[in-house]
């Protein structure tokens, strides 16, 4: 019980810090709207539901969102209030629910992504959802499923989060540079590596990394480099929190990673946001990204590419045929009175629905959870990327969760400050791995 007080205190602190920050920045604004339009006057009867979101203008979610809103209010709109605030990015959706948790004025709704929902916990602001889990069957072991809910199970059996969709990534490549590189998609690291060198000769950029917001794209490629070394590093990199990241597969992994970043990433990969590694390989200046099926949508939007892209995109697993396999955190409800946690659920029931899953095979490429969802011949003809994914979740020889759903935020947060210093060669990769340790440290 000590031991979670002082972890609590250190949360407190941090995000007092940050709050302090981020108020002197003139941080925390977003655009409000009340996603329901009836009967404005009759608003004081209903329960308010507030929501954030950073899943706004061309970001793949917003279509997504704008159906589960319009089916949320079509069936509670007479009984339930929901008003969301629009945030820029997930940087920004981050930092103010860091401050929020302190201040005060969380949204009943919360995406618990890159650490969010453990402070939620340590803080005492998050419900846990198995009561009103148990209270549908249907929606717990069908929509949801078992593997999801074993993934959001806490030490303490509760579950104070659950998401949508299955992710699953591998990288998705350009083939036609890969065919004047006279390449095809690596089997091992040592080819991998070797790809990179083709790539550089043929005068293309092999890697769009970013280091910025969580490092994703960088994250989930070293993830793969630590899971595919030995089954040990496979088993770390599937344990939440692990207990040290000092180990010669991480040490080893840290040192291709170095590789990539000095030789073949594009010249902004340092503190560059996802938006900007994204754009990299849709306006073809990198051969390579790493990233899930969500992003198979974007290749085919004519504001985000050039007509015929998609055509030229080929989807591969890692070295070793390894995926990451897992499932974020998804949304936690905040504690307030009974009435909003039970709207806050119905509205994370419609935000997980058959229904949602649906759109997001349609509109995204996303795997659904729902075991009662198929992958038909339809789909597979009309989305070979889909499809080549699917194929992967079931073929993959290792699998591996993202680091973002098992690391601690602060190790989340270091890994975007100490791999410029990587990078520049001012920081070996024993020493990083250190730094990673020092910064899970902070809440232990």
């Amino acid at each position: 019980m000590e031991k979670m007080k002082n972890s609590a205190k250190r949360v407190a602190a941090v995000l007092t810090a940050a709050m302090v920050i981020l108020l002197f920045l003139g941080g925390g604004g977003g655009h409000l709207t009340s996603c329901s339009k009836k009967q404005v006057a009759a608003d004081d009867d209903r329960v308010v539901v507030n929501y954030t979101t950073f899943s706004v203008g061309t970001h793949l979610s917003a279509p997504i969102e704008r159906e589960v809103f319009k089916r949320f209010n079509d069936k509670y709109g007479t009984e339930i209030r929901l008003v969301v605030e629009e945030l820029p990015s997930d940087s920004a959706y981050n930092d103010k629910m860091k401050v929020l948790v302190v201040s005060g004025g969380l949204p009943d709704v919360v995406d618990g992504k890159d650490g969010l929902r453990d402070i939620l916990i340590q803080s005492g602001n998050a419900v846990d959802l198995r009561p009103y889990l148990d209270s549908d069957p249907d929606f717990r072991d069908v929509v949801l499923g078992e593997d999801m809910l074993a993934a959001n199970t806490m030490p303490d059996g509760g579950v104070y989060s659950a998401h949508w969709m299955c992710q699953l990534a591998g990288y998705f490549y350009n083939k036609e540079m890969f065919s004047k590189a006279g390449i095809s998609p690596a089997k091992t690291w040592d080819e991998w590596f070797s790809n990179c060198d083709k790539l550089l000769a043929a005068g293309f950029v092999p890697l769009s990394l970013m280091t910025g917001e969580n490092s994703w794209t960088t994250n989930l490629i070293l993830g793969a480099m630590i899971a595919s070394q030995s089954p040990d590093a496979e088993k770390m990199m599937n344990t939440k929190y692990p207990a040290t990241y000092q180990t010669p597969e991480v040490i080893a992994a840290l040192e291709w990673m170095q590789r990539c970043l000095q030789k073949y990433a594009t010249a902004d990969a340092l503190g560059a946001l996802y938006a900007n590694a994204a754009n990299n390989f849709m306006m073809e200046q990198a051969a390579i990204i790493s990233n899930g099926s969500w992003m198979i949508a974007d290749f085919s939007n004519p504001e985000k590419t050039a007509p015929g892209f998609a055509d030229k995109v080929g989807f591969a697993m890692f070295p070793g045929d390894g995926v990451m396999k897992g499932y974020a955190e998804g949304f936690s409800i905040v504690k307030s009175t009974p009435e909003k946690q039970d709207a806050a659920f119905k509205f994370i029931k419609e935000y997980s629905s058959r229904e949602s899953q649906l759109d997001r095979i349609r509109l995204t490429g996303d795997l659904p959870l729902a075991s009662d969802i198929v992958i038909t011949d339809e789909i597979r003809r009309d989305n070979p990327l889909l499809a080549a994914a699917a194929d992967a979740a079931i073929n993959a020889k290792y699998a591996y969760p993202n680091l973002s759903v098992t690391a601690y935020a602060s190790v989340i947060d270091a890994f975007g400050r100490y791999y410029p210093e990587l990078a520049a060669g001012t920081l070996t990769p024993a020493q990083m791995a250190a730094k990673l340790d020092e910064a899970a440290a902070l809440n232990r």
